[in-house]
């Protein structure tokens, strides 16, 4: 199949590239063409240009034809105008990358069903507040293509910059490495289902063209259920040692760089456990095969070719925070 992806170099849609070239389609990629660490050697070919500049992305698709359209980086109802308005009519099946950020919160279900959680309708979280917009305007939108909408949750893989609590990345295994405490949210035993973007661009791949996913919205996560201490212990695992977590609530990270932890306050202090059985049910051959030692085992090996890349800024801060948590922890027991 010919398929074209919007976006194409980012932490997800740079697998699905690899997963489907190396399935045998033919995979173009439109972005903007400013990473620096993009690989696009997978891709049949690169068409340059900025979605966000009207008529840009009509005008540099313009005469094209491809089989599918995989979407990663329509982020509210604009974007997925823009888009059809593009491809529409000269494709048959178009994916569109939601988010399981749409829900409102706290969830009322364990786990969270696609057809039943509540879209966020304010925009306290405004990534899953137009997420969730860009949904209704799909769904009221009659299209010549059909439509599958998929809703990942955090996903780790290759190249991306989301690990951790402050999104250390790297930082992880050298403050591990380097007898240095890791700052954790909470008290670290809320449930959630670390994804690895091997298994979500399988899923993607298989999608392609299938009439089982057609007008369809799924989650897709891994499955693998883990607490968020896990995340830390298992890195430490893998590095053969053991680390020093200190726990602190997410409306204090919040006070202190909102910026930077608001993520935590307005989604990861809810639990994360998403039902997949949507998606397994229509696509029974797809299977995760990415637990969390394995995935990070990966994520670390990538760290490791890369010389750990390390964030002074957010060291000291985590150091500031930690020492100062176990601080207040000592003068209050010195003062019982």
């Amino acid at each position: 199949m010919r398929i074209l992806i919007i976006g194409g170099t980012g932490n997800i849609s740079r697998e699905i590239t690899r997963q489907a070239a190396q399935a045998g389609h033919e995979v173009y990629l439109f972005n903007r063409g400013q990473r620096k660490d993009a690989d696009t050697s997978m891709a049949k070919g690169v068409i340059y240009g900025d979605r966000r500049v009207p008529g840009e992305l009509k005008e540099k698709l313009r005469n094209l034809e491809f089989d599918a359209v995989i979407d990663m980086i329509s982020f509210n109802a604009v974007d997925a105008r823009t888009t059809l308005e593009a491809v529409d009519g000269r494709t048959g099946h178009i994916i569109f990358t939601s988010s399981c950020a749409v829900y409102d919160v706290p969830p009322r279900s364990i786990p969270i069903f696609e057809d039943t959680a509540t879209l966020r309708t304010d925009n306290t979280f405004p990534y899953g507040f137009e997420k969730a917009n860009m949904e209704r305007f799909l769904k009221s939108r009659p299209t010549q293509a059909k439509i599958t909408i998929i809703r990942p949750s955090l996903t780790f893989g290759v190249g991306c910059s989301n690990i951790g609590i402050l999104r250390q990345n790297a930082n992880i295994a050298r403050r591990i490495t380097d007898g240095k405490p890791l700052l954790m949210m909470g008290d670290g035993t809320n449930p959630w289902t670390f994804t690895f973007s091997p298994d979500l661009a399988k899923a993607y791949v298989m999608s392609l063209n299938n009439p089982a996913v057609y007008g369809k919205t799924f989650h897709i996560t891994s499955g693998f259920v883990n607490i968020w201490d896990d995340l830390y212990t298992t890195v430490g695992e893998i590095l053969g040692k053991s680390p020093r977590i200190i726990h602190a609530p997410s409306e204090m990270l919040n006070a202190i760089d909102s910026a930077l932890f608001g993520h935590l306050q307005l989604e990861k202090k809810y639990f994360g456990i998403f039902d997949c059985s949507n998606f397994r049910t229509s696509v029974p051959a797809w299977q995760p095969e990415y637990d969390l030692m394995k995935g990070m085992e990966m994520i670390c090996r990538w760290w490791k070719d890369n010389d750990y890349p390390f964030d002074e800024s957010k060291d000291r801060l985590e150091t500031l925070i930690c020492e100062g948590i176990e601080a207040a922890q000592s003068n209050i027991k010195s003062r019982l």
